[in-house]
């Protein structure tokens, strides 16, 4: 590994051997610090007792419902899409919530399942009251069914408008459509004329991306996602218009979205505290773990350093798309839900 820096780096043995000491110390100190921090996500189950708020969000953000067509039979059912890394997780709802799995491996993605009446019944009893977006249209066609149909008396409720630090709904739904991103731009400069070619520039980055409404055929206020994502906005601080994000379809349609994107760390705080207290859950959580020691390294100037800088490198290239390896031990609070 050391002579694998030395070449990559080209830097001359005596300091080559320096700088990795201190990497290693500064990738020590951080893990110290950072197990620390990580203690409360490891340790604070008692806000995951009910896992209602988390996993409306979750099907907020990648699930859907079907309900039985005029003059055709058939039992109605709720689905999440998770993608293929996440199934550990999804493996343990199901030992909780029951369910069956879809796999669509040219997707990669699982679809976890749940169309059995007691699981359903569960199911909708977790989840109502928590919904916030315009699925709760759907959610709530779902329990007319039941209650017209097997004489329930599960209250239609309106959509959540309460604090968004107060449940898992948050971390649910950053859990299907969040991102934790790290930029790390390297300086260049034209060896001829001393101009800079490429600034350089390390930076964190959360961002939040959702479609701009349903695909419904009455296409109304009621279908938007632009007040929910405006209250997720502000939750940050943020009090600027909503920006758009326009993805190119394989077909050359371009579907636009709403985008959130925050970059000051004092805004980035607020959402690091609020996930102290409902960590997220899905393979998303390893990302965000490393990018939490880029968070640190910026926030204590220890980006500006050499050690600083190579520490950073190595863990953004095993980020994301790019991660091989898996932690799932945050698993354990998932333990004594209810």
């Amino acid at each position: 590994m050391i002579k694998q820096m030395i070449s990559f780096y080209s830097i001359k043995n005596t300091h080559c051997f320096a700088l990795f000491d201190n990497f290693s110390n500064l990738e020590s100190n951080l893990q110290g610090k950072q197990a620390a921090e990580l203690s409360n996500f490891k340790t604070n189950t008692s806000n995951y007792l009910s896992l209602g708020p988390y996993l409306a969000g979750l099907f907020e953000g990648d699930g859907h419902i079907i309900l039985s067509k005029e003059g055709r039979i058939s039992y109605p059912y709720i689905a999440i899409t998770f993608v293929n890394k996440d199934l550990p997780l999804i493996t343990k709802l199901v030992e909780i919530c029951g369910g069956r799995l879809r796999f669509k491996n040219k997707e990669n993605a699982i679809v976890w399942i749940i169309n059995n009446h007691k699981e359903l019944i569960s199911l909708i009893n977790l989840m109502n009251g928590y919904l916030r977006t315009p699925k709760i249209n759907k959610f709530n066609d779902l329990i007319s069914w039941f209650n017209d149909r097997h004489n329930y008396n599960f209250p239609v409720c309106s959509p959540d408008t309460s604090d968004l630090t107060k449940n898992g709904w948050l971390a649910g739904f950053i859990d299907s459509d969040g991102g934790f991103k790290v930029r790390y731009t390297e300086k260049r400069i034209d060896e001829k004329t001393n101009k800079v070619l490429t600034k350089g520039r390390i930076e964190v980055r959360f961002a939040l991306e959702q479609r701009q409404s349903l695909n419904l055929p009455n296409n109304n206020d009621d279908n938007s996602y632009k007040f929910i994502m405006l209250k997720i906005q502000s939750f940050f601080g943020i009090t600027t218009d909503l920006r758009i994000s326009k993805h190119n379809t394989n077909f050359g349609i371009s579907k636009i979205y709403w985008i959130i994107e925050v970059t000051s760390l004092n805004k980035l705080n607020l959402l690091i505290q609020y996930l102290n207290n409902y960590p997220l859950l899905t393979a998303k959580r390893n990302d965000f773990e490393d990018w939490l020691k880029v968070y640190q390294l910026i926030e204590n100037k220890k980006h500006l350093t050499e050690e600083g800088k190579l520490l950073i490198k190595q863990i953004k290239l095993n980020m994301n798309k790019k991660r091989e390896i898996f932690n799932w031990d945050h698993l354990v609070i998932l333990n004594k839900v209810k």
